[in-house]
């Protein structure tokens, strides 16, 4: 009788096993993985106009969905090394992080990083002057951790479809505000 229950119980330690242990174990290795997120835009005006609504604190609580403030304590956020605080704002629970440029060339490119319990992120920006418009491309790369681990996975077509639909907002706002 313990010899059957010792097999029993084995069993069961072995299914719960392969049930839950080893696709949480799958999970953490391909959450620990590095996810690249992008979007671009196609804007009606120049490179230099667009260029400040990426950085500047008042701009771009306008065009980003989620994004409550942005604020930096020292009066400058428009060089490498400079930090603000970013907050943001979803299902009544507020975020905040440090988000840092970390370089910048006016009107065509700007890296940004931010880095919290769940993830790490760089933020690349790059902006090509064409003859009556300009191209803005947004590419986002992610490390997660913690239990962001877990939700990486699932996160990746709703983090594109969200880069996507603040780059429009971008677009609408940009162009609306100076005539195209």
């Amino acid at each position: 009788m313990l010899d059957l229950f010792k097999r029993k119980l084995f069993k069961i330690i072995f299914w719960l096993f392969v049930v839950i242990a080893l696709p949480l174990t799958v999970l953490m290795f391909i959450g620990s993985q590095r996810y690249v997120y992008r979007a671009e835009v196609k804007i009606k005006s120049t490179a230099e106009v667009i260029f400040p609504y990426l950085y500047v604190p008042d701009q771009v609580i306008r065009w980003q969905d989620g994004v409550k403030s942005l604020s930096n304590p020292d009066n400058s956020f428009d060089r490498p090394g400079d930090t603000a605080l970013l907050t943001l704002n979803s299902d009544d629970v507020e975020h905040s992080l440090t988000l840092k440029i970390d370089k910048i060339l006016p009107s065509t490119h700007l890296i940004t990083s931010t880095e919290s319990d769940i993830f790490k992120s760089q933020t690349t920006w790059e902006l090509k002057a064409l003859k009556d418009h300009s191209i803005v491309q947004q590419q986002v790369v992610c490390f997660y951790g913690g239990v962001g681990r877990f939700l990486a996975p699932f996160l990746t077509s709703e983090a594109e479809q969200q880069l996507q639909s603040d780059l429009e907002r971008l677009r609408k706002t940009v162009e609306a505000e100076h005539g195209h």
